[in-house]
């Protein structure tokens, strides 16, 4: 746990490890679009899971479009709480990851 981030959500719970699975074969998946957003950070205070949307804060996102972690829950909170709808819900087949 001190080598890795989250280590216990991640590796150990079993609530973590679920969705981690879920998340990485749905084909539902929460995607962030870079150009529309203007970092207000309301998604990150709005979602359950806040650290999927790390990717949302400024300078961190390493391409225009990019996929929230897949321990997010795909509730939807962060979607509606966007002011510029950077984040979008999108179907993708399993494995295609950004």
């Amino acid at each position: 746990m001190l080598f890795s981030r989250r280590a216990w959500c991640r590796y150990v719970c079993p609530i973590g490890i679920t969705y981690g699975i879920v998340g990485t074969v749905s084909p539902l998946r929460v995607t962030y679009h870079l150009e529309d957003c203007a970092h207000e950070g309301d998604c990150r205070k709005a979602c359950l899971v806040p650290h999927v949307l790390d990717v949302t804060i400024k300078g961190r996102a390493r391409d225009m479009q990019v996929d929230v972690g897949a321990d997010c829950t795909r509730c939807g909170l962060c979607i509606d709480m966007c002011p510029t709808d950077s984040l979008r819900y999108e179907f993708k087949m399993p494995g295609t990851l950004k």
